[in-house]
């Protein structure tokens, strides 16, 4: 018997065992999902305000309502995080009958207080904001992103990756006051590492440019991770394409004759999605050039076979959303 057929049968036997004993110790995992249906606090939320704001047919379904709205009411005055977030949901996407009220909804994302929806609050006032952000606009995002734990270090998941990048866009343009290029990259780091692909563009970009002040020993370690990093993300985003034949065209990576690096910037040029990189068609503009006609004709062929690689990948923001459509 072969080491995975061993592992498929002893798989299969776990499987239909708890079935055939009644004194078997309870599955640590049925526990668990035991447990998280007991919470229903999230679900019963959204339920609450749909029965609250539904219009009665009859003497029991206004019985109903009625008590719905006090639930409601007395689960806001708590301020409880999932119904204040549900509220809020309703409020910004007009759910239930419900008017639609952004100003409502940034309110009750601020009370809330939790990561998911301090991201939401986030993004109402992210989404809304001019260019440049007026200084108001980016201390109140900073502000709601750290008092809601959704900018912390040990944030984590898409909401963690989506407002590190916030937080690291709004530190890295001074629109709050004053630049600050070191927490700007700290929160793109956070990003990139929690897998938000334009987050990990701002991260590979400032380390790119902190190479050349590096030590040797140190500069050698950054370039493993660039490396690792665009090789695993270039595929879903022309920004770290763009940047990946940069690192060619600077010599960081070996490319005697700029061939690849052409290959790369041609490559972004095909790619589609949203651009992290101002202006991208001035930047390629000016990094394209023509080769030699037998070198025109192996880019060409490398793109063709490249262009296949590419994964059609929308990065846009999206809210964390307790309650349905």
């Amino acid at each position: 018997m072969t080491v995975r057929l061993a592992i498929s049968i002893a798989t299969s036997l776990a499987l239909v065992w708890p079935l055939m004993g009644s004194a078997t110790p309870l599955d640590p995992v049925v526990q668990a999902i035991r447990e998280s249906a007991q919470d229903t606090s999230r679900l019963s939320s959204c339920s609450a305000l749909a029965a609250a704001n539904k219009q009665p047919g009859d003497a029991n379904e206004a019985a109903l309502r009625k008590k719905a709205i006090e639930q409601v009411s007395q689960r806001l005055k708590r301020n409880e995080p999932a119904m204040l977030r549900a509220r809020a949901d309703a409020a910004r996407k007009g759910l239930y009958g419900f008017k639609q009220d952004t100003d409502l909804a940034l309110r009750l994302y601020e009370r809330a207080k939790t990561p998911d929806a301090g991201l939401n609050a986030a993004l109402i006032l992210f989404k809304a904001a001019g260019d440049p952000m007026e200084a108001g606009t980016a201390k109140r995002i900073l502000e709601v992103l750290t008092r809601s734990g959704a900018a912390a270090a040990n944030s984590r998941g898409p909401t963690g990756a989506q407002a590190h990048y916030i937080a690291g866009l709004v530190r890295e343009s001074g629109a709050a006051g004053e630049r600050d290029e070191k927490r700007a990259f700290e929160h793109y780091r956070t990003s990139a590492r929690n897998a938000y692909v334009p987050g990990a563009f701002h991260y590979l970009r400032l380390l790119s440019q902190a190479l050349g002040k590096l030590p040797d020993a140190e500069r050698n370690v950054v370039l493993q991770e660039l490396r690792m990093m665009m090789s695993r993300w270039r595929w879903q985003s022309a920004d770290i394409m763009l940047l990946n034949g940069d690192m060619y065209a600077a010599k960081w990576i070996p490319d005697e004759d700029g061939f690849l690096a052409q290959y790369h910037w041609r490559m972004a040029q095909r790619m589609d999605g949203p651009k992290e990189v101002r202006q991208f068609e001035d930047a390629l503009k000016q990094r394209l050039k023509k080769l030699s006609p037998e070198k025109e004709r192996r880019l060409d062929e490398a793109v063709e076979s490249g262009i296949r690689n590419v994964m059609a990948v929308k990065h846009e923001l999206e809210f964390a959303d307790l309650c349905a459509e």
